[in-house]
């Protein structure tokens, strides 16, 4: 019986093999695999990943329709990744309020990172794409990371994409703590701000005269009081009347 059962096994794994190698292409069996080892997800309809990577500069050609280009999946995509993105801040930052979390969320989310994150998994080396200009290849990686993402769900279903989001995309390729610490840093905001406006900037800060231990900031714009924040440390007094300062100044 037990020989039975290793033959029968035996014996899907070579049909297994002889569907793969016979239905998938070179390219096929390089996306597949790519999905595997960086995404954790094995395909149903490697077509998807296909369509997914398909930039619309390679339509018109004769050999592609527009339908065949990867926009539809991106605006799939799109959506996912912001609902386990959402979820994910959620659930992991319970003391941030509804604004903060959504300026983390729209740092992971943004061209600069999703493009980012195509270089780091490698989805830049299996794009199809006739556009060779780097700020362009930056925005075209950008949409196919969501267009692959819109591609697995498609395939697998929310489950197994969420799953990919939260197990590859985020831990793999994505500086959590870097981009909370981009999105509240009020400070260089301010600077930016004034500089573009040509502002005189000024950070006082110093030790309050009762206790050594906490730092007062005042920020000065064009000679004129805009904020102050105390803390318990020189950084982050500056960044809370920094915060002050930006939300009076609508920055």
């Amino acid at each position: 019986m037990l020989q039975s059962f290793s033959k029968n096994v035996k014996v899907k794994i070579l049909l297994s093999s002889l569907f793969f190698s016979t239905k998938f292409s070179p390219r096929q069996k390089r996306l597949a695999e790519y999905l595997r080892s960086n995404w954790g997800v094995s395909a149903h309809d490697i077509s998807w990943y296909e369509k997914a990577l398909r930039h619309k500069s390679v339509v018109g050609s004769g050999k592609y329709e527009h339908t065949d280009c990867n926009e539809r999946l991106e605006l799939l995509g799109d959506s996912v990744l912001d609902t386990v993105v959402t979820e994910f801040l959620f659930k992991k930052y319970p003391e941030n309020n509804e604004g903060e979390l959504t300026k983390i969320r729209a740092r992971i989310v943004n061209r600069q990172t999703l493009g980012a994150v195509g270089k780091a998994s490698g989805l830049h080396e299996v794009i199809e794409a006739r556009i060779g200009n780097e700020d362009s290849m930056d925005k075209i990686i950008g949409n196919a990371l969501e267009a692959w993402i819109g591609a697995i769900y498609i395939d697998r279903g929310f489950s197994i994409a969420k799953n990919s989001i939260d197990q590859f995309l985020i831990p793999r390729y994505i500086d959590i703590e870097q981009i909370i610490e981009q999105a509240f840093d009020f400070k260089s905001k301010l600077i930016e701000w004034t500089q573009q406006r040509k502002l005189s900037l000024i950070f006082d800060t110093s030790n309050t005269p009762n206790d050594e231990n906490l730092f007062v900031c005042s920020i000065i714009v064009n000679q004129e009081l805009i904020a102050r924040g105390k803390e318990r440390s020189k950084k982050k007094a500056e960044q809370i009347a920094s915060c002050e300062a930006c939300n009076k100044l609508i920055i």
